[in-house]
């Protein structure tokens, strides 16, 4: 597609050259009196200029085809890094047991606090 640009850029560019010459040609005949002549470089004046507007048209198209693809290409590689967070997130939350083991290693967390309160109570007790 970036070719496609290059090649239309280049093609603007003679359109642009042939405009001018076409202009220049038509000053030379009004100056000659030849207003024949002058109306045909103006009137292939105007073709040109035509031609270099439907190649706006086509170079706009072109860049918007161009960002669109861009775009395309930044939301698949998004997709992707979700894709593998997703993986990394599923492999942690299969270690850690799920919602279960979760909620069994809280479980025992409060027995293992229960129990400390109970020692150190004793303890204190004994202490005193």
């Amino acid at each position: 597609m970036k070719n496609q640009r290059d090649k239309l850029h280049q093609y603007q560019k003679r359109i642009t050259v042939l405009t001018d010459r076409e202009t220049a040609i038509a000053k030379e005949c009004l100056a000659r009196n030849d207003r024949k002549r002058a109306l045909l470089a103006l009137r292939r004046k105007k073709y040109q200029e035509s031609l270099l507007a439907k190649t706006d048209a086509q170079l706009a198209q072109l860049e918007q085809l161009t960002s669109q693809v861009e775009f395309a290409l930044v939301q698949k590689d998004v997709l992707f890094g979700l894709q593998q967070g997703t993986q990394v997130l599923n492999t942690i939350h299969k270690e850690m047991g799920g919602i279960e083991g979760v909620e069994k290693l809280l479980g025992e967390n409060e027995e293992a606090r229960a129990y400390q309160e109970v020692w150190c109570s004793h303890f204190f007790a004994l202490a005193l």
